[in-house]
């Protein structure tokens, strides 16, 4: 039985993408490789490419390399929440300013500050841990943020079910949403989910498959004798 495993999902997002495209575009041939390099020095793990129905070459990258590292901080915040550090430091600060009222024999000190000492403490402590955890969810899309294509896609292996009722894959799906990235996860008995389609990003200037290093390989393969002609 396939499990949840880090090399398993390439395999399965991989035929999960070329289905979804052939479907969506009716195309006949639609290569793909793995581990494209751009010029700039960011690998794609996924890379598929074809010719669209107005001859124009389409592609798509797909991310998995920080699968593991994105699965494991949903999951642990799915199941525990933050940290109970929050905790400790709403007790220390009622502790010290209730010694400090003790000392001072104020009752202000004593019975008020303590309290709102804590509270505010605990509520502080709650909003840098939260904010700790989307920078560091964000600091892990860094690498396909910087994958140039007409779309873009972050595979991830986990349940589903993670995503339910998850501050912090809310904020995974409302970041790759920002930035027009698809996510699709491969959870257990290799299930392939399709949490967000990705939306298509213009280019400038000819196409994406000028920013990869194989593009002179990748445009003979899909243009053939046109591309020798025009080179």
């Amino acid at each position: 039985m396939p499990n949840q495993r880090e090399s398993n999902i390439e395999d399965f997002a991989f035929d999960y993408i070329q289905s979804y495209y052939t479907t969506r575009t009716g195309a006949k041939t639609i290569f793909v490789d793995k581990a494209e390099r751009t010029r700039q020095g960011y690998v794609a793990d996924g890379f598929f490419s074809y010719k669209n129905s107005d001859k124009r070459l389409f592609i798509a990258s797909l991310s998995t390399r920080n699968s593991s590292k994105i699965s494991s901080l949903l999951t642990g915040y799915k199941k525990k929440g933050l940290s109970i550090r929050r905790y400790v430091v709403a007790l220390l600060l009622f502790a010290a300013t209730l010694y400090i009222g003790l000392k001072a024999s104020h009752w202000a000190i004593l019975y008020v500050v303590p309290i709102v000492a804590a509270f505010a403490g605990f509520v502080l402590s709650t909003m840098l841990e939260k904010k700790r955890l989307k920078t560091k969810v964000e600091h892990l899309l860094d690498d396909i943020l910087h994958l140039h294509a007409d779309e873009r896609w972050l595979g991830i292996s986990i349940s589903s079910l993670v995503f339910r009722n998850n501050d912090m894959a809310k904020h995974l799906l409302s970041v790759c949403q920002r930035h027009g990235v698809g996510v699709i996860t491969v959870g257990k008995r290799a299930k392939v989910v399709l949490m967000q389609e990705p939306q298509t990003q213009t280019c400038r200037r000819g196409d994406f498959l000028s920013h990869y290093e194989s593009e002179a390989r990748i445009r003979k393969a899909l243009l053939g004798d046109s591309f020798l002609r025009v080179a």
